[in-house]
Protein backbone atom coordinates (compact mmCIF):
# COMPACT_ATOMS: atom_id res chain seq x y z
CA UNK A 1 0.00 0.00 0.00
CA UNK A 2 1.37 3.43 -0.88
CA UNK A 3 1.05 5.40 2.41
CA UNK A 4 2.07 8.61 0.73
CA UNK A 5 -1.25 8.66 -1.04
CA UNK A 6 -3.23 8.05 2.12
CA UNK A 7 -5.34 10.89 3.35
CA UNK A 8 -8.11 11.60 5.80
CA UNK A 9 -11.29 13.28 4.84
CA UNK A 10 -12.44 14.83 8.09
CA UNK A 11 -16.05 14.68 9.08
CA UNK A 12 -15.14 15.23 12.72
CA UNK A 13 -17.63 15.42 15.55
CA UNK A 14 -15.82 16.67 18.62
CA UNK A 15 -17.66 16.94 21.92
CA UNK A 16 -16.07 19.48 24.21
CA UNK A 17 -17.45 19.19 27.72
CA UNK A 18 -16.96 21.89 30.25
CA UNK A 19 -16.92 20.73 33.84
CA UNK A 20 -16.84 22.60 37.08
CA UNK A 21 -14.77 20.65 39.55
CA UNK A 22 -16.60 20.12 42.80
CA UNK A 23 -14.39 19.38 45.75
CA UNK A 24 -15.04 18.75 49.44
CA UNK A 25 -12.72 19.12 52.39
CA UNK A 26 -12.50 15.98 54.46
CA UNK A 27 -10.04 14.10 56.61
CA UNK A 28 -10.07 10.69 58.34
CA UNK A 29 -11.70 10.77 61.76
CA UNK A 30 -8.61 9.27 63.40
CA UNK A 31 -6.45 12.18 62.19
CA UNK A 32 -8.57 14.95 63.73
CA UNK A 33 -6.71 17.12 66.23
CA UNK A 34 -8.05 17.15 69.79
CA UNK A 35 -8.83 20.84 69.57
CA UNK A 36 -10.79 20.52 66.32
CA UNK A 37 -14.53 21.10 66.80
CA UNK A 38 -16.64 18.03 66.25
CA UNK A 39 -18.76 20.11 63.90
CA UNK A 40 -15.84 20.29 61.50
CA UNK A 41 -16.22 16.59 60.65
CA UNK A 42 -18.09 15.98 57.38
CA UNK A 43 -21.81 15.56 57.98
CA UNK A 44 -23.28 12.14 57.14
CA UNK A 45 -26.38 12.53 54.91
CA UNK A 46 -29.52 10.67 55.87
CA UNK A 47 -29.72 9.12 52.37
CA UNK A 48 -26.42 8.02 50.81
CA UNK A 49 -25.66 10.22 47.81
CA UNK A 50 -24.59 8.58 44.57
CA UNK A 51 -21.48 10.40 43.34
CA UNK A 52 -21.59 11.61 39.78
CA UNK A 53 -19.11 10.00 37.41
CA UNK A 54 -16.24 12.35 36.54
CA UNK A 55 -16.49 13.91 33.11
CA UNK A 56 -12.80 13.61 32.30
CA UNK A 57 -10.84 15.34 29.53
CA UNK A 58 -11.48 12.85 26.69
CA UNK A 59 -13.55 13.44 23.59
CA UNK A 60 -14.73 11.42 20.60
CA UNK A 61 -13.03 12.01 17.26
CA UNK A 62 -14.46 10.73 13.95
CA UNK A 63 -12.74 10.82 10.57
CA UNK A 64 -12.64 9.27 7.10
CA UNK A 65 -9.46 7.62 5.83
CA UNK A 66 -8.85 7.45 2.07
CA UNK A 67 -6.03 5.29 0.67
CA UNK A 68 -5.15 5.54 -3.01
CA UNK A 69 -8.29 7.55 -3.66
CA UNK A 70 -10.56 4.84 -2.21
CA UNK A 71 -12.05 4.43 1.28
CA UNK A 72 -9.76 2.34 3.49
CA UNK A 73 -10.94 -0.74 5.35
CA UNK A 74 -9.34 -2.94 7.97
CA UNK A 75 -7.29 -2.36 11.14
CA UNK A 76 -4.89 0.57 11.28
CA UNK A 77 -2.52 1.87 13.94
CA UNK A 78 -3.04 5.58 14.72
CA UNK A 79 -0.79 8.07 16.55
CA UNK A 80 -2.53 11.32 17.63
CA UNK A 81 -0.65 14.42 18.83
CA UNK A 82 -2.01 17.84 19.77
CA UNK A 83 -0.28 21.08 18.76
CA UNK A 84 -0.86 24.76 19.38
CA UNK A 85 -0.13 25.75 15.76
CA UNK A 86 -0.98 24.52 12.26
CA UNK A 87 2.73 24.22 11.41
CA UNK A 88 5.57 23.39 13.79
CA UNK A 89 4.39 24.86 17.15
CA UNK A 90 4.53 23.07 20.52
CA UNK A 91 3.02 19.73 21.38
CA UNK A 92 0.32 20.01 24.01
CA UNK A 93 -0.50 17.15 26.35
CA UNK A 94 0.40 13.50 25.90
CA UNK A 95 0.72 11.38 22.75
CA UNK A 96 -2.24 9.06 22.18
CA UNK A 97 -1.59 5.75 20.33
CA UNK A 98 -4.49 3.56 19.21
CA UNK A 99 -3.49 0.15 17.78
CA UNK A 100 -5.59 -1.89 15.38
CA UNK A 101 -8.35 0.69 15.14
CA UNK A 102 -11.11 -0.61 12.86
CA UNK A 103 -11.67 1.39 9.70
CA UNK A 104 -14.89 0.54 7.86
CA UNK A 105 -15.51 1.99 4.41
CA UNK A 106 -13.03 4.74 5.29
CA UNK A 107 -14.79 5.70 8.57
CA UNK A 108 -13.19 5.38 12.00
CA UNK A 109 -13.96 6.58 15.51
CA UNK A 110 -11.37 7.10 18.29
CA UNK A 111 -11.61 8.37 21.88
CA UNK A 112 -8.78 10.82 22.53
CA UNK A 113 -7.59 12.14 25.89
CA UNK A 114 -4.60 14.49 25.91
CA UNK A 115 -4.86 15.30 29.62
CA UNK A 116 -6.78 17.77 31.74
CA UNK A 117 -4.65 20.78 30.79
CA UNK A 118 -4.62 20.22 27.05
CA UNK A 119 -7.37 22.69 26.23
CA UNK A 120 -6.48 25.94 27.97
CA UNK A 121 -8.35 28.29 25.68
CA UNK A 122 -5.91 28.59 22.77
CA UNK A 123 -6.46 27.08 19.32
CA UNK A 124 -5.48 23.43 18.83
CA UNK A 125 -4.47 21.30 15.77
CA UNK A 126 -4.53 17.52 15.61
CA UNK A 127 -1.52 15.76 14.09
CA UNK A 128 -2.27 12.19 12.82
CA UNK A 129 0.09 9.45 11.74
CA UNK A 130 -1.00 5.96 10.52
CA UNK A 131 0.27 2.60 9.46
CA UNK A 132 -1.42 -0.67 8.54
CA UNK A 133 -2.41 -2.66 11.57
CA UNK A 134 -0.39 -5.70 10.56
CA UNK A 135 2.69 -3.56 9.81
CA UNK A 136 5.63 -2.90 12.09
CA UNK A 137 7.06 -0.20 9.88
CA UNK A 138 7.18 3.54 10.17
CA UNK A 139 4.14 5.72 10.55
CA UNK A 140 3.07 8.07 7.81
CA UNK A 141 2.12 11.56 8.98
CA UNK A 142 -0.99 12.89 7.28
CA UNK A 143 -1.18 16.49 6.20
CA UNK A 144 -2.41 19.02 6.85
CA UNK A 145 -3.00 19.03 10.62
CA UNK A 146 -6.69 19.12 11.47
CA UNK A 147 -7.90 22.19 13.39
CA UNK A 148 -10.19 21.32 16.26
CA UNK A 149 -13.27 23.51 16.54
CA UNK A 150 -15.17 23.91 19.84
CA UNK A 151 -18.75 22.80 20.21
CA UNK A 152 -21.25 25.70 20.37
CA UNK A 153 -21.79 25.42 24.15
CA UNK A 154 -18.06 25.55 24.77
CA UNK A 155 -18.08 29.07 23.33
CA UNK A 156 -21.12 30.18 25.30
CA UNK A 157 -19.10 31.59 28.25
CA UNK A 158 -18.67 35.31 27.60
CA UNK A 159 -16.24 37.25 29.78
CA UNK A 160 -14.25 34.10 30.63
CA UNK A 161 -10.62 34.36 29.57
CA UNK A 162 -7.77 31.89 29.81
CA UNK A 163 -4.06 32.32 29.30
CA UNK A 164 -2.49 28.92 29.50
CA UNK A 165 1.00 30.30 29.08
CA UNK A 166 0.57 32.46 32.16
CA UNK A 167 -1.52 29.85 34.01
CA UNK A 168 -4.34 32.36 34.45
CA UNK A 169 -8.14 32.27 34.25
CA UNK A 170 -10.12 35.49 34.45
CA UNK A 171 -13.82 36.27 34.76
CA UNK A 172 -14.57 39.78 33.57
CA UNK A 173 -10.93 40.58 32.70
CA UNK A 174 -8.17 39.14 30.58
CA UNK A 175 -5.16 40.36 32.55
CA UNK A 176 -3.51 39.51 35.87
CA UNK A 177 -3.43 41.95 38.77
CA UNK A 178 -0.12 40.51 39.94
CA UNK A 179 2.31 37.92 38.71
CA UNK A 180 1.07 35.41 41.30
CA UNK A 181 -2.59 35.47 40.31
CA UNK A 182 -4.05 32.32 38.74
CA UNK A 183 -7.77 33.19 39.01
CA UNK A 184 -9.43 36.58 39.04
CA UNK A 185 -12.91 38.08 39.03
CA UNK A 186 -13.83 41.60 37.95
CA UNK A 187 -17.22 43.29 38.14
CA UNK A 188 -17.84 46.29 35.92
CA UNK A 189 -20.16 48.68 37.70
CA UNK A 190 -20.59 52.07 39.35
CA UNK A 191 -19.47 53.43 42.70
CA UNK A 192 -21.13 52.06 45.85
CA UNK A 193 -22.06 48.80 44.15
CA UNK A 194 -21.05 45.32 45.26
CA UNK A 195 -18.76 43.30 43.00
CA UNK A 196 -17.54 39.80 43.74
CA UNK A 197 -18.72 36.23 44.02
CA UNK A 198 -20.54 33.95 46.46
CA UNK A 199 -19.72 30.48 47.75
CA UNK A 200 -23.10 28.83 48.35
CA UNK A 201 -24.43 25.66 49.94
CA UNK A 202 -27.77 24.25 48.81
CA UNK A 203 -28.89 23.71 52.42
CA UNK A 204 -29.63 26.83 54.50
CA UNK A 205 -27.83 25.23 57.44
CA UNK A 206 -24.73 24.40 55.41
CA UNK A 207 -21.20 25.71 55.93
CA UNK A 208 -19.97 27.56 52.82
CA UNK A 209 -16.20 27.91 53.12
CA UNK A 210 -13.12 29.23 51.38
CA UNK A 211 -10.04 27.12 51.94
CA UNK A 212 -6.27 27.41 51.77
CA UNK A 213 -3.98 24.50 50.97
CA UNK A 214 -0.33 23.87 50.13
CA UNK A 215 1.12 20.90 48.26
CA UNK A 216 -2.19 19.07 48.20
CA UNK A 217 -2.92 19.40 51.94
CA UNK A 218 -5.50 21.72 53.46
CA UNK A 219 -4.15 24.25 55.96
CA UNK A 220 -6.82 26.79 56.92
CA UNK A 221 -10.20 28.08 55.85
CA UNK A 222 -12.92 30.58 56.59
CA UNK A 223 -16.52 29.47 56.78
CA UNK A 224 -20.01 30.66 57.60
CA UNK A 225 -22.20 28.58 59.92
CA UNK A 226 -25.64 28.62 58.32
CA UNK A 227 -27.25 27.36 61.55
CA UNK A 228 -25.88 29.95 64.00
CA UNK A 229 -25.09 32.78 61.57
CA UNK A 230 -21.51 32.98 62.90
CA UNK A 231 -18.44 33.46 60.70
CA UNK A 232 -15.20 31.68 61.65
CA UNK A 233 -11.57 31.51 60.67
CA UNK A 234 -10.13 28.05 61.23
CA UNK A 235 -6.38 27.41 61.48
CA UNK A 236 -5.69 24.25 63.51
CA UNK A 237 -8.71 25.36 65.57
CA UNK A 238 -11.15 28.27 65.48
CA UNK A 239 -8.94 31.34 65.92
CA UNK A 240 -11.31 34.17 65.02
CA UNK A 241 -15.11 34.42 65.14
CA UNK A 242 -17.61 37.11 64.25
CA UNK A 243 -20.84 36.12 66.06
CA UNK A 244 -24.20 36.76 64.48
CA UNK A 245 -25.06 39.15 67.30
CA UNK A 246 -21.97 41.27 66.53
CA UNK A 247 -18.57 41.84 68.05
CA UNK A 248 -15.33 39.95 67.56
CA UNK A 249 -14.00 36.88 69.38
CA UNK A 250 -10.28 36.01 69.31
CA UNK A 251 -8.74 32.75 70.49
CA UNK A 252 -8.00 30.35 71.93
CA UNK A 253 -4.30 31.07 71.50
CA UNK A 254 -1.23 29.34 72.91
CA UNK A 255 0.46 32.67 73.67
CA UNK A 256 -0.95 36.05 72.64
CA UNK A 257 -4.56 36.46 71.53
CA UNK A 258 -3.84 39.84 69.94
CA UNK A 259 -0.53 41.40 68.94
CA UNK A 260 -0.30 44.90 67.49
CA UNK A 261 3.08 45.62 65.95
CA UNK A 262 4.70 48.28 63.77
CA UNK A 263 1.77 50.66 63.96
CA UNK A 264 2.40 53.53 61.56
CA UNK A 265 -0.38 55.69 62.97
CA UNK A 266 -0.66 57.32 66.37
CA UNK A 267 -2.57 54.62 68.24
CA UNK A 268 -2.27 50.84 68.51
CA UNK A 269 -5.88 50.49 69.68
CA UNK A 270 -8.48 53.23 69.67
CA UNK A 271 -11.85 52.70 71.41
CA UNK A 272 -14.40 55.34 70.52
CA UNK A 273 -17.84 55.93 72.03
CA UNK A 274 -19.32 52.83 73.66
CA UNK A 275 -22.60 52.13 75.42
CA UNK A 276 -20.89 50.56 78.43
CA UNK A 277 -17.29 49.50 79.12
CA UNK A 278 -14.63 50.37 76.57
CA UNK A 279 -12.63 47.36 77.77
CA UNK A 280 -13.75 44.75 80.29
CA UNK A 281 -11.24 42.21 81.58
CA UNK A 282 -12.43 39.07 83.36
CA UNK A 283 -15.84 38.02 84.59
CA UNK A 284 -16.55 36.32 87.97
CA UNK A 285 -15.80 33.72 89.04
CA UNK A 286 -13.00 33.22 86.51
CA UNK A 287 -10.71 36.23 86.91
CA UNK A 288 -7.19 36.16 85.49
CA UNK A 289 -4.09 36.90 87.57
CA UNK A 290 -3.69 40.37 86.07
CA UNK A 291 -6.22 42.74 84.61
CA UNK A 292 -3.56 44.75 82.80
CA UNK A 293 0.06 43.62 82.76
CA UNK A 294 2.90 45.72 81.33
CA UNK A 295 6.16 43.74 81.36
CA UNK A 296 9.68 45.08 81.59
CA UNK A 297 11.00 47.12 79.89
CA UNK A 298 7.49 48.38 79.19
CA UNK A 299 7.40 51.51 77.05
CA UNK A 300 9.76 54.43 76.70
CA UNK A 301 7.47 57.02 78.30
CA UNK A 302 4.26 56.00 80.10
CA UNK A 303 3.14 52.43 80.78
CA UNK A 304 -0.42 53.57 81.49
CA UNK A 305 -1.87 57.02 80.98
CA UNK A 306 -5.39 57.64 82.29
CA UNK A 307 -7.17 60.94 81.85
CA UNK A 308 -10.67 62.37 82.11
CA UNK A 309 -12.62 65.29 80.74
CA UNK A 310 -12.14 67.01 84.11
CA UNK A 311 -8.89 65.56 85.38
CA UNK A 312 -8.79 67.85 88.43
CA UNK A 313 -12.23 66.87 89.64
CA UNK A 314 -12.72 63.19 88.74
CA UNK A 315 -10.87 59.93 89.19
CA UNK A 316 -8.72 59.05 86.21
CA UNK A 317 -8.08 55.69 87.90
CA UNK A 318 -10.41 54.23 90.54
CA UNK A 319 -10.09 51.02 92.53
CA UNK A 320 -11.72 49.81 95.73
CA UNK A 321 -8.63 47.75 96.54
CA UNK A 322 -5.07 48.58 97.52
CA UNK A 323 -2.54 49.98 95.05
CA UNK A 324 1.01 48.66 95.25
CA UNK A 325 3.82 50.32 93.35
CA UNK A 326 7.59 50.57 93.50
CA UNK A 327 7.48 54.33 93.01
CA UNK A 328 4.64 56.87 92.99
CA UNK A 329 4.91 60.35 91.50
CA UNK A 330 2.03 62.69 92.38
CA UNK A 331 1.41 66.20 93.65
CA UNK A 332 -0.31 64.95 96.79
CA UNK A 333 -1.57 61.93 98.70
CA UNK A 334 -5.20 61.93 99.74
CA UNK A 335 -7.40 60.13 102.26
CA UNK A 336 -11.18 59.69 102.35
CA UNK A 337 -12.88 60.72 105.59
CA UNK A 338 -16.42 61.20 106.88
CA UNK A 339 -17.69 64.54 108.16
CA UNK A 340 -18.86 64.91 111.76
CA UNK A 341 -19.57 67.94 113.91
CA UNK A 342 -22.01 70.75 113.27
CA UNK A 343 -20.21 72.54 110.42
CA UNK A 344 -20.03 71.80 106.70
CA UNK A 345 -16.56 71.50 105.22
CA UNK A 346 -15.19 73.18 102.10
CA UNK A 347 -11.90 73.02 100.20
CA UNK A 348 -8.95 74.41 102.17
CA UNK A 349 -10.40 73.71 105.63
CA UNK A 350 -7.96 72.34 108.20
CA UNK A 351 -9.64 69.39 109.94
CA UNK A 352 -9.02 67.37 113.05
CA UNK A 353 -9.95 63.78 113.79
CA UNK A 354 -12.82 63.11 116.19
CA UNK A 355 -13.29 59.35 115.96
CA UNK A 356 -13.77 56.32 113.70
CA UNK A 357 -16.42 55.78 111.01
CA UNK A 358 -17.65 52.64 109.27
CA UNK A 359 -16.20 51.79 105.84
CA UNK A 360 -18.05 52.93 102.76
CA UNK A 361 -20.77 50.39 101.89
CA UNK A 362 -19.12 47.32 100.46
CA UNK A 363 -15.66 48.50 101.58
CA UNK A 364 -13.31 47.07 104.19
CA UNK A 365 -11.20 49.99 105.47
CA UNK A 366 -12.50 52.06 108.39
CA UNK A 367 -12.65 55.83 107.84
CA UNK A 368 -11.73 58.69 110.20
CA UNK A 369 -14.39 61.09 111.43
CA UNK A 370 -13.31 64.72 110.97
CA UNK A 371 -14.49 68.25 111.74
CA UNK A 372 -13.05 71.76 111.66
CA UNK A 373 -9.84 71.97 113.68
CA UNK A 374 -9.05 74.75 116.12
CA UNK A 375 -6.19 75.54 118.38
CA UNK A 376 -7.98 74.75 121.65
CA UNK A 377 -10.32 71.73 121.71
CA UNK A 378 -9.86 70.01 118.32
CA UNK A 379 -6.11 70.03 117.81
CA UNK A 380 -5.55 66.56 116.29
CA UNK A 381 -4.99 67.84 112.75
CA UNK A 382 -5.33 65.03 110.17
CA UNK A 383 -5.31 66.92 106.87
CA UNK A 384 -6.69 69.63 104.61
CA UNK A 385 -10.00 69.30 102.74
CA UNK A 386 -9.50 68.87 99.00
CA UNK A 387 -13.12 68.46 97.93
CA UNK A 388 -16.47 66.86 98.72
CA UNK A 389 -16.93 63.20 97.75
CA UNK A 390 -20.19 61.64 96.56
CA UNK A 391 -21.06 57.96 97.06
CA UNK A 392 -23.56 56.94 94.38
CA UNK A 393 -24.11 54.37 91.62
CA UNK A 394 -21.69 54.62 88.74
CA UNK A 395 -23.43 55.62 85.47
CA UNK A 396 -24.98 52.54 83.90
CA UNK A 397 -23.66 50.25 86.66
CA UNK A 398 -25.05 48.41 89.64
CA UNK A 399 -21.86 49.17 91.60
CA UNK A 400 -21.42 52.32 93.71
CA UNK A 401 -18.35 54.52 93.54
CA UNK A 402 -16.91 57.64 95.12
CA UNK A 403 -16.34 60.66 92.92
CA UNK A 404 -15.86 64.36 93.44
CA UNK A 405 -18.87 66.61 93.94
CA UNK A 406 -19.65 70.29 94.07
CA UNK A 407 -20.64 72.29 97.13
CA UNK A 408 -19.86 71.90 100.83
CA UNK A 409 -19.64 68.52 102.55
CA UNK A 410 -22.34 68.35 105.19
CA UNK A 411 -22.20 66.16 108.30
CA UNK A 412 -22.48 62.54 107.14
CA UNK A 413 -20.91 63.30 103.74
CA UNK A 414 -17.50 62.15 102.61
CA UNK A 415 -14.48 64.35 101.89
CA UNK A 416 -11.08 63.88 100.31
CA UNK A 417 -8.21 65.10 102.52
CA UNK A 418 -4.71 66.05 101.44
CA UNK A 419 -2.46 64.35 103.98
CA UNK A 420 0.86 64.86 102.17
CA UNK A 421 1.80 67.17 99.33
CA UNK A 422 0.72 70.52 97.96
CA UNK A 423 -2.67 71.86 99.06
CA UNK A 424 -4.48 75.19 99.25
CA UNK A 425 -5.00 75.99 102.96
CA UNK A 426 -7.27 78.59 104.54
CA UNK A 427 -5.42 81.27 106.54
CA UNK A 428 -6.07 84.80 107.72
CA UNK A 429 -5.30 86.98 104.73
CA UNK A 430 -3.90 89.58 107.11
CA UNK A 431 -1.52 87.12 108.74
CA UNK A 432 2.14 87.93 108.39
CA UNK A 433 3.28 84.74 106.67
CA UNK A 434 6.14 84.07 104.30
CA UNK A 435 7.51 81.10 102.40
CA UNK A 436 9.18 78.64 104.77
CA UNK A 437 7.00 79.32 107.80
CA UNK A 438 5.53 76.28 109.54
CA UNK A 439 1.79 76.24 110.21
CA UNK A 440 -0.47 74.89 112.92
CA UNK A 441 -4.20 75.07 113.67
CA UNK A 442 -5.51 78.53 114.40
CA UNK A 443 -8.06 79.47 117.03
CA UNK A 444 -10.26 80.31 114.05
CA UNK A 445 -11.97 77.01 113.19
CA UNK A 446 -10.62 75.46 110.01
CA UNK A 447 -7.80 77.96 109.48
CA UNK A 448 -4.04 77.81 109.98
CA UNK A 449 -1.55 80.16 111.59
CA UNK A 450 2.21 80.30 111.89
CA UNK A 451 3.94 78.57 114.79
CA UNK A 452 4.88 81.10 117.44
CA UNK A 453 8.54 81.60 118.22
CA UNK A 454 10.40 83.30 121.09
CA UNK A 455 14.02 84.14 121.73
CA UNK A 456 15.23 82.90 125.09
CA UNK A 457 18.81 83.43 126.22
CA UNK A 458 19.80 83.90 122.57
CA UNK A 459 18.07 80.75 121.38
CA UNK A 460 15.01 80.64 119.04
CA UNK A 461 12.28 78.65 120.75
CA UNK A 462 9.24 77.39 118.71
CA UNK A 463 6.01 76.20 120.26
CA UNK A 464 5.37 72.45 120.19
CA UNK A 465 1.94 72.53 118.52
CA UNK A 466 1.19 69.95 115.78
CA UNK A 467 2.60 71.05 112.42
CA UNK A 468 0.30 71.15 109.40
CA UNK A 469 2.93 72.01 106.80
CA UNK A 470 5.26 74.59 105.32
CA UNK A 471 4.17 77.79 103.56
CA UNK A 472 5.10 77.90 99.85
CA UNK A 473 3.91 81.43 99.11
CA UNK A 474 2.83 84.43 101.15
CA UNK A 475 -0.90 85.28 101.38
CA UNK A 476 -2.48 88.07 99.39
CA UNK A 477 -5.54 90.17 100.11
CA UNK A 478 -7.45 88.79 97.10
CA UNK A 479 -7.48 85.13 98.20
CA UNK A 480 -8.41 83.20 101.35
CA UNK A 481 -5.97 80.32 100.84
CA UNK A 482 -2.25 79.93 100.31
CA UNK A 483 -0.24 77.03 98.84
CA UNK A 484 1.19 74.85 101.60
CA UNK A 485 3.29 71.70 101.42
CA UNK A 486 1.32 69.55 103.86
CA UNK A 487 3.58 67.38 106.00
CA UNK A 488 1.80 66.41 109.23
CA UNK A 489 3.93 65.90 112.34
Amino acid sequence: MNHSRSRIVIGCAMGVLLAISVFALARPAESLADDQPAAMMPAVPAVPAVPAAPVGAGFTYQGRLMVGGAPASGPYDFVFKLYDAALVGNQVGVTVTVADLAVVSGLFTAKLDFGSGAFGGGARWLDIAIRAGASAGDYTTLTPRQELSPAPYASAMPNVYTDEGANFVGVGRNFRISGNEVFGVRYTGSANQYGGMYVETSDAGGWPFYGYATNGSFRAWTYYDGTTGDWHLYNAGIRLSVPNEGGLRIGPAADYSLVISNTTGSDGIRVLKTGDDSIQIGSPPDVANYGVYIPSPGVSTYGLWSNTANASGEWALFTVDNIQAGNVLAHAYSLVAKVSGPDALTAGDVVAVTGLAEPVPGGHADLPLVRLANGTQYTGVIGVVHNRMVWEPAPGKDEYSLHSGDGPAKPGDYVSLIIYGVAQVKVDAKANLKAGDRLTASSLAGQARALQTRTLDGMLITEGAPVIGIVLDAPTTDRATIPVFVTLR
